[in-house]
């Protein structure tokens, strides 16, 4: 008796408790489960980076595919380069402080929102103390540039994605004095990024390639002409008019003193593009001199008119490697108000006709960035950069690639 009543007083279990049931689909209600795989990837691909490092929490797939599939990245990259809202300006100024602001912001509004982060934290003791140079190149959203100028160390960065790697010194024994011009490229023939150096020493100039993925340089056939490099008799030193070769049409390009030397990405040969204007005077006055660069697609040139000392203009060449091709695009008034200045750089044209450039001040030892509106034919300065002092710019669009 006692027994059965220790068994009574033995807890009872509780009663199963009732699962809620799944809430069901309204009629015509879709989920992202329902869509197909490629469905999904189509919409994603036009988001902003930032939005989908948020939506990388979502699930591991998403997660995988926005860090690991290669055909995704470049699915995005195909969509960010053909909105000039995904292009944006970095700002590479001292102490590796660097800036980014989407370039609608730049086009349509004086006051412009940056944000600044520091490289300091990712570069070795005492590299972030150096003077990195002012060479800066950019190839679908990935930045290259010099962080140590005494040993030419370049690193390679994304800002949207804040990844980063160092590539492996280059070292020329023979040369005890040199200037290194780094060019990032696309290869798309061994769908591969690379990287291009040309090493200037006096009359040499030695070439040599990084590959993505093979951590070794490699060198190629020498520089053609390096006599006919572009120099500045007053200050001593070489003064490429494109700092770095210019990456268009799976070829390199470097401005010289009478033509362009371009670089075939495919068979590493060289050959000679002409210049649009034959009478072009090569010289210091006002500081203007040519400057090569891409624009839309195509290679372009920013060129002082030295006779009339009242303009410059933009050329691009339409149909690349035919000389013919070559077209005026635009022309930059000058402003007698600035005094002795020169424009440095034409860093973009916006869908309306709207250029920014660098300009250099001459009575200042300033660079500054500037607006030109060529519908109005007004300027207009960008206000953040009263912060900045003789920035390094250059436009990249947003981006997955990894630069490793």
């Amino acid at each position: 008796m006692a027994k059965k009543k220790a068994l009574l007083r033995k807890k009872q279990p509780e009663p199963r408790r009732k699962q809620p049931e799944p809430q069901r689909k309204k009629q015509g209600q879709v989920s992202v489960d329902d869509l197909p795989l490629d469905l999904v990837e189509e919409i994603l691909c036009r988001l902003p980076v930032k939005k989908l490092i948020q939506l990388r929490c979502v699930c591991k797939s998403w997660n995988s595919l926005f860090s690991e599939n290669s055909s995704f990245a470049k699915k995005h990259l195909r969509w960010s380069t053909s909105k000039q809202s995904r292009h944006h300006l970095f700002v590479k100024s001292g102490n590796f402080v660097d800036l980014q602001s989407p370039l609608s912001t730049i086009f349509t509004s004086r006051d412009v929102t940056m944000s600044v982060y520091s490289l300091r934290a990712i570069l070795k003791k005492g590299e972030s103390d150096r003077d990195g140079g002012g060479y800066v190149s950019t190839c679908d959203g990935i930045i290259c540039y010099t962080i140590d100028a005494s040993t030419a160390a370049a690193l390679l960065f994304n800002p949207s994605i804040r990844k980063f790697i160092i590539l492996p010194p280059l070292e020329f024994p023979d040369l005890p004095s040199f200037n290194i011009l780094y060019t990032l490229v696309y290869d798309r023939f061994i769908n591969n990024y690379k990287v291009i150096a040309r090493i200037d020493h006096y009359t040499k100039s030695h070439v040599s390639v990084y590959t993505f993925g093979t951590h070794h340089w490699r060198r190629i056939q020498d520089f053609p002409s390096p006599d006919q490099l572009l120099v500045d008799k007053y200050s001593n030193f070489e003064l490429m008019c494109s700092s770095t070769g210019i990456f268009v049409n799976d070829s390199v390009n470097w401005l010289t003193s009478q033509f362009i030397v371009s670089l075939d990405l495919e068979n590493e040969s060289y050959q000679k593009l002409s210049l649009p204007v034959s009478n072009v005077r090569f010289g210091t006055l006002r500081g203007c001199l040519i400057t090569l660069g891409t624009l839309r697609g195509c290679l372009s040139l920013l060129i002082p008119m030295m006779d009339t000392d009242t303009f410059s203009d933009i050329w691009i060449m339409k149909e690349f490697g035919n000389q013919n091709s070559w077209t005026k695009l635009l022309s930059i008034p000058y402003l007698k108000a600035w005094g002795r200045f020169r424009y440095s750089k034409v860093l973009y044209i916006s869908d309306d006709d709207q250029v920014l450039m660098e300009i250099f001040i001459c009575r200042k030892l300033q660079y500054i960035l500037v607006v030109y509106d060529s519908i109005n034919n007004t300027f207009n300065f960008p206000e953040f950069q009263d912060k900045i002092h003789n920035c390094i710019p250059v436009i990249y669009v947003e981006s997955l690639i990894s630069p490793f």
